[in-house]
């Protein structure tokens, strides 16, 4: 018997953690004077070096917002454009010193959210819930 094509409970499941996981994102991010975007933008930059189609792209959104939130980063002194040594019309952002110290924190807040939700599962569970949303993250991407 093979799976349904629509899988409303999955859909549900999955829509939930999302906003669970945008809720500690987002005070995450507002405890460290980011907005969830920005923070969201300078995770991917770190530890990758992307354009600003590239961040477009795998932030779901327009070229013409990135180059606001960049703007803003850069006026903060949390990233730099450099030139693509590939194409030379293009910039690639980066993190600069100040900005992997935030990105650091960020991730060391978020961990420490999730963990003190999940403190009462044992290891084995931490670990195929880490299989699971790798693979899955994996298979959406597609």
């Amino acid at each position: 018997m093979g799976r349904p094509a629509h899988d409303p409970e999955l859909a549900e499941a999955l829509l939930e953690l999302g906003c669970v996981l945008e809720g500690i994102r987002g005070t995450a991010s507002r405890e460290l004077g980011l907005t969830p975007q920005q923070a969201q933008l300078l995770t991917m930059v770190d530890p990758h070096e992307l354009t600003h189609g590239e961040l477009a792209s795998r932030l779901h959104c327009d070229k013409t917002n990135i180059t606001g939130l960049v703007d803003r980063l850069e006026r903060r002194g949390l990233v730099r454009r450099q030139p693509d040594p590939v194409d030379r019309r293009a910039a690639k952002v980066v993190l600069t010193e100040q900005g992997a110290a935030l990105v650091s924190r960020f991730r060391e807040a978020v961990g420490t959210a999730i963990a003190g939700h999940l403190a009462s599962w044992p290891a084995t569970r931490h670990q195929q819930l880490i299989t699971l949303a790798r693979t899955a993250t994996e298979a959406l991407r597609r």
